[in-house]
């Protein structure tokens, strides 16, 4: 499954898949038996995917229970998935009133600002998250915004921070993209960076597909167009072969319903 979400960065859906997260929440004392099993049941049907059912059955726990923190967390998500990005706001803002969970909720409600295309917003939400607990995703998703927002420096101090404390293909990879937009902006020689990134980035995931593709245009820019060639190519085999996977999957689970 790991080397498939590298596969897919650049499908919308998966791409979501990834932007997605679940967290483990605490169980609350005393809270209601049956609000419990509403919310068990919401979050397997979010698990699935089931939203219109996941929404219901949190709703029914908030019902019962109006300060069930984790049922406004999980159904603000259900929100997010379903592109109701405005009640998915409200949910979050509901979870940080209730003081619980607050570094997911800022998190998430980045996650969804940034699905409005409200990219300063994203931003203190995430630093809103990361100064309550740190997370690796959280500094990656902020410094993606960062780039979005034409924040390069800070966008590549995010990069780095990753790399130092834990290197990993998508950060390679991320700062490979902030190196080939310097490069390509400031005609500065930003390349040689840019391709020893997306270098790491592929020797540590050899199925990433995106880091093909910009590793090409780096190849381009240098002007060695056989080397492009060949990286475009494998890329296009890769999300071939993943697209085809993914269709044999869905065609499965259609079958497995009847």
């Amino acid at each position: 499954m790991r080397p498939l979400i590298y596969i897919m960065t650049p499908v919308l859906i998966l791409t979501i898949l990834l932007a997605s997260r679940f967290v483990t929440w605490d169980a609350i004392k005393g809270v209601n038996r049956q609000a419990e099993v509403y919310v068990q049941e919401g979050t397997a049907s979010l698990r699935s995917w089931k939203l219109p059912q996941a929404i219901n059955a949190f709703t029914r726990a908030i019902e019962i229970e109006p300060r069930y923190a984790e049922a406004y967390m999980k159904r603000g998500l259900a929100y997010y998935r379903s592109e109701q990005y405005e009640t998915a706001i409200t949910d979050y803002n509901q979870t940080l009133k209730l003081k619980r969970y607050q570094a997911d909720a800022y998190a998430s409600r980045g996650d969804v600002y940034q699905s409005l295309g409200d990219m300063q917003r994203a931003i203190d939400d995430y630093t809103a998250s990361l100064k309550r607990r740190r997370s690796n995703h959280v500094i990656q998703k902020r410094a993606e915004t960062y780039l979005k927002y034409g924040d390069i420096q800070k966008a590549l101090a995010d990069y780095d921070d990753l790399i130092q404390r834990k290197p990993t293909a998508m950060a390679y990879y991320g700062r490979g993209k902030v190196y080939l937009q310097l490069a390509i902006e400031s005609k500065a020689d930003f390349l040689k960076l840019s391709l020893a990134d997306l270098d790491q980035a592929i020797a540590l995931e050899p199925r990433f597909a995106s880091a093909y593709i910009h590793r090409a245009e780096v190849h381009k820019q240098f002007g060695d167009r056989t080397s492009a060639s060949q990286d475009y190519t494998y890329a296009m085999g890769l999300l071939t072969d993943a697209i085809q996977q993914q269709l044999m999957l869905t065609l499965i689970k259609n079958i497995d319903a009847f």
